[in-house]
């Protein structure tokens, strides 16, 4: 068991990825500044969420799983079936209350939040991760988003921010 824990803490080391977390808070946020307001409506195609929809996405999704495993109250209210205005100005400020919450609960997980097992039958590969797998997931997530939208931003001509890491 030793060094399977010891195999875990080398994969995910919180005070470390906090500062991971705050590169894509940054960049997250020029991307979603990069679309003009007009166009927060923009989808691709008909069964894509619009650009407004995609930055809430990320906003309400990292609160709600973080909110998971830590029991933190989020800075807003999460309302899954009745989704919030995403024109750039609400959306923008959804996106950076999120990712401060993020930030805020991030550097204060315990060990038991980070090895406790969750049930999220949506993740079909693995439904029962625990909480590292949760936080990692929910960055790649924030980068799979993230990455629609810059796709958004090039399908609208505009070139999006340059990638930071």
């Amino acid at each position: 068991m030793a060094a399977q824990d010891a195999k875990v803490t080398s994969v995910l080391d919180v005070p470390e990825f906090v500062r991971d977390w705050e590169i894509s808070k940054q960049f997250t946020l020029d991307v979603a500044n990069a679309m003009p307001t007009g166009l927060y409506t923009f989808k691709p195609a008909p069964e894509e969420m619009t650009f407004g929809e995609q930055i809430n996405h990320i906003a309400i999704a990292n609160a709600y799983r973080f909110n998971h495993i830590t029991g933190a109250k989020t800075p807003f209210a999460i309302d899954l079936k009745n989704p919030p205005a995403s024109d750039k100005g609400s959306a923008l400020k959804l996106l950076e209350q999120s990712f401060d919450y993020v930030l805020q609960v991030l550097p204060n997980l315990t060990n038991e939040q980070l090895k406790r097992t969750f049930h999220v039958p949506s993740w079909k590969a693995r439904p029962d991760p625990d909480g590292r797998a949760m936080i990692l997931n929910m960055f790649v997530h924030t980068a799979h988003h993230r990455a629609q939208c810059e796709v958004y931003l090039r399908a609208k001509g505009i070139k999006p921010p340059d990638y930071t890491f």
